[in-house]
């Protein structure tokens, strides 16, 4: 099966004409993670995992497009405004905030994209793309203007600024915005719209995919005021579509989820019993993936990625058929 026919499956279940994706997770043999000392190995590891999905073109027929990745850690943006970034060696990067208050973040200014670190991930984009001339890019891990801003503001001053200070909140979380919006219009004009998300490693012909995890530290009043509106900017900005991945317990926001405009996917990284519910409640509104084990959590009719995780051929094609029955019984 070549990739523009996997491609046109996943376009027909966003578009309601397919119900279920089916999704192998081969073993991609030990991880290496980014260091300042080893990029060239995490490097050459990047490029490994896409020859095991090309590979894998030959002989399963699931609904993978392979990618070639540009996902190191949640660092990028906000290393731009500053922020110093954490290589732990057995983990993702990460960085340590530099805003401890409202008064500090009244002096924070947006970087200049073409002067700023992100630049240095435009560069790697098509280093990437020059080891991989064809491969679509996984991209760069995207966290939400609300969840930049709690990684450049110290996240015990943060939320309580959103009671004392909103509108320093609402200033710096706007100013992730706009430089978040800039780099992905360079991003997008550079390497296509078309792309594989950060998280989970979904396809998408079009629009933008992001993490927004602490909304699940906040109420229902304050993510409409604080982080709803930069979403929907988002989703008008890049074509109408945005897909959202969110590992928080956010049950308590799902009525707002649903009524972002565009969202044609959604990954909620939850307890068994929290994914059945949450598979009813947004059957008529998104397309959904969750955990790798959780295949029987969903309901059926819901629009829905299958996966399963697999060491070998045998045990690939194995679960394929499990889950090919399964799709089909649904």
């Amino acid at each position: 099966m070549n990739i523009e026919d996997r491609k046109k499956r996943w376009c027909d279940f966003y578009t309601g004409k397919k119900q279920k994706i089916i999704l192998i997770e081969m073993d991609y043999g030990e991880r290496i993670y980014p260091t300042l000392d080893n990029m060239d190995k995490f490097f050459d590891y990047t490029v490994h995992k896409y020859k095991i999905q090309m590979d894998c073109l030959e002989w399963l027929d699931d609904d993978r497009v392979p990618c070639i990745s540009a996902v190191m850690g949640t660092e990028n943006f906000a290393h731009a405004f500053g922020c110093p970034v954490i290589y732990p060696g057995n983990n993702n990067p990460f960085t340590k905030p530099i805003i401890f208050s409202a008064s500090e973040a009244a002096k924070l200014k947006k970087p200049k994209l073409e002067n700023s670190s992100l630049m240095e991930i435009i560069e790697y984009g098509q280093k990437l793309k020059a080891a991989a001339p064809g491969a679509l890019i996984q991209l760069p891990d995207v966290q939400s203007p609300l969840d930049i801003a709690a990684l450049i503001w110290d996240k015990t001053d943060f939320f309580t600024a959103f009671y004392d200070e909103p509108q320093a909140v609402k200033d710096i979380i706007a100013m992730c915005c706009e430089i978040l919006i800039e780099f992905f219009d360079l991003w997008f004009d550079t390497f296509g719209k078309e792309f594989i998300a950060h998280y989970p490693d979904y396809y998408m012909p079009y629009g933008i995919t992001l993490s927004e995890d602490e909304i699940g530290s906040i109420s229902a009043e304050q993510f409409m005021e604080f982080s709803y509106p930069t979403l929907c900017k988002l989703s008008d900005h890049f074509g109408g579509r945005i897909g959202i991945h969110c590992c928080a317990n956010s049950r308590h926001q799902w009525g707002i989820l649903k009524s972002i405009p565009g969202l044609v996917m959604l990954n909620l990284v939850q307890p068994d019993e929290i994914i059945k519910e949450a598979s009813v409640f947004f059957k008529d509104t998104t397309c959904q993936m969750f955990g790798i084990n959780q295949n029987n959590c969903t309901y059926p009719n819901a629009r829905v990625v299958l996966q399963a995780y697999a060491c070998s051929k045998s045990e690939a094609l194995e679960k394929l058929d499990v889950l090919k029955e399964l799709a089909e019984k649904w």
